[in-house]
């Protein structure tokens, strides 16, 4: 199964956002990576997802599983 990320929005006190900020801020990435990665280890952590799978790689070039070249030719 090829996983992708999906796109969601939530509610949250304006506290909350303004101190995402500043945490994704002091480790240099984005909200978005820092909420999808500290809630993976959190799940990871209490077994609700598998010990073995891994976070998602880079994606902001776009979904570059469907490419129009062939870099054979």
């Amino acid at each position: 199964m090829v996983r992708k990320r999906k796109p969601v929005g939530y509610r949250l006190d304006e506290i909350v956002v303004e101190a995402l900020k500043r945490l994704a801020r002091e480790q240099n990435i984005s909200v978005n990576r820092y909420i999808e990665t500290h809630f993976f280890h959190l799940a990871k952590e209490k077994g609700f997802i598998n010990a073995s799978t891994e976070l998602l790689g880079e994606t902001r070039g776009g979904d570059t599983t469907k490419s129009e070249f062939n870099y054979n030719d």
